[in-house]
């Protein structure tokens, strides 16, 4: 009996897991370490704008 090859998502969920891809908030995914910092600071820098107008908590409204 052979066992069935791992699904692509599932390489994919474990790879997140080792720490070997990066993801934000938004779901982007990546390899790179530059890129997944990249991703951070711009959501990091995204968030402090809402803080600054006030839209804060599960009711704001997304831009």
């Amino acid at each position: 009996m052979t066992v069935p090859e791992k699904s692509r998502r599932q390489q994919e969920d474990e790879a997140l897991e080792r720490g070997a891809v990066y993801q934000d908030v938004k779901g982007r995914r990546t390899a790179d370490p530059g890129d997944g910092a990249a991703h951070a600071h711009s959501e990091a820098d995204l968030n402090a704008e809402r803080l600054r107008r006030g839209a804060v908590g599960p009711g704001a409204p997304e831009e």
